[in-house]
């Protein structure tokens, strides 16, 4: 059985890589879903505070 060192380290040196990008993808991905989350809240925040009080606090069930 004959080890090959130089092909060895370049082989997990590849995995390495490939593991460190695929987080550095998904942070990125993280980062831009938490960003597009905050920027909703932030559209429905003033809409809500629009509307009035009382509005949906009774329910009219003779019908």
């Amino acid at each position: 059985m004959e080890m090959d060192i130089a092909k060895l380290a370049t082989a997990q040196k590849a995995v390495e890589l490939n593991a460190a990008v695929g987080v550095s993808v998904l942070k990125q991905a993280q980062n831009a879903a938490g960003a597009e989350a905050l920027e909703l809240l932030q559209s429905i925040q003033p809409t809500a505070a629009s509307v009035a009080n009382n509005l949906g606090a009774t329910v009219d069930i003779s019908a």
